[in-house]
């Protein structure tokens, strides 16, 4: 004999006789010895309605097994990646201006003998004879011309010039003047000659600009190259006529500043 409760048809049989034998219970007469016994099919029935109502409940799959599959945990939030962060372009970025050259202290030659280093004058100047203007020497000449459009020439602090046997007659001469002026007229005769067609470099640490033309002396042709230039406040001019030099210039500015 098994302890499992019936279940199924067995189960349907026994509950649809046990209410029977109730009902027909209670239209009978009752008597004295079947009260108890009554109380007992009843507290009976209540039992197996029990048991029926527990079995079916499992059944039915009302109460939870512990076969039952758990339910499946909800997707998390994926987590937000952050945004690379990029570097500056370079054109965003800051950019520092670069210094330019200082333009140091200019030392203007005291005299015309040293107006270049003593190894260059040989081959600038040759044979051509010196005449000081300024500083004055003893029984120098004194006497040049100054261009009026050109006033701050008047306050030059060396004038020379090297000539055949020191004459300024001829068709061969080179003229140099040196001094100190106001930067803005300084730079406002660069614009000057540069609107006069004059061609103009940054060069030895300052700006020259430069024209050559051409004319007769007598029955001779001159060629005549200006240069002017200029570094911070000090200016060198330089004209010359059928003299050519190869570094000129650069002889002059090296002997003047010392950088």
């Amino acid at each position: 004999m098994t302890n499992e409760p019936p279940g199924g048809d067995e189960m349907q049989r026994m509950l649809a006789g046990m209410r029977q034998q109730v009902v027909r219970g209670m239209h009978d007469e009752p008597r004295p010895a079947a009260k108890h016994r009554r109380v007992g099919l009843i507290v009976a029935l209540i039992a197996v309605l029990g048991i029926g109502t527990a079995s079916g409940s499992v059944a039915l799959g009302l109460v939870p097994t512990p076969f039952a599959a758990a339910p499946a945990p909800a997707p998390s939030a994926a987590t937000p990646t952050p945004a690379p962060t990029g570097s500056p372009s370079p054109s965003a970025a800051r950019i520092t201006p670069t210094p330019a050259p200082a333009d140091s202290t200019a030392t203007i030659p005291g005299a015309c003998t040293d107006a270049v280093p003593a190894a260059d004058a040989p081959r600038l100047f040759g044979s051509l004879e010196i005449t000081q203007f300024r500083p004055q020497v003893p029984a120098g000449r004194t006497d040049y011309y100054i261009d009026p459009e050109i006033p701050f020439k008047e306050d030059a602090e060396l004038v020379c010039s090297w000539s055949p046997g020191g004459t300024s007659e001829g068709d061969e001469q080179l003229f140099l003047e040196m001094g100190t002026a106001d930067r803005d007229v300084l730079q406002a005769r660069l614009r000057a000659v540069a609107d006069e067609d004059w061609t103009c470099t940054d060069t030895l640490g300052g700006r020259s600009c430069q024209h050559t033309e051409t004319s007769m002396y007598y029955s001779d042709q001159v060629e005549t190259t200006h240069t002017f230039f200029v570094r911070g406040d000090t200016w060198i001019a330089v004209t010359q006529s059928n003299v050519p030099t190869d570094g000129l210039l650069r002889a002059l500015v090296q002997q003047t500043w010392t950088d």
